[in-house]
């Protein structure tokens, strides 16, 4: 899975890319090809 700072290139790669957000943060996925897989943002981490 790669990390990007950004979606917006990404998100064009096929047509069958989807969106999805899961627990703050953004996920392209792609059913018809899994190896395409993006993840943007980070989980905020509580302070002790």
């Amino acid at each position: 899975m790669r990390m990007k700072a950004s979606i917006r290139a990404q998100k064009n790669r096929s047509k069958t890319c989807k969106v999805v957000r899961r627990q703050g943060r953004l996920y392209i996925i792609d059913p018809m090809n899994p190896r395409n897989k993006v993840r943007v943002g980070y989980k905020k981490r509580k302070k002790a």
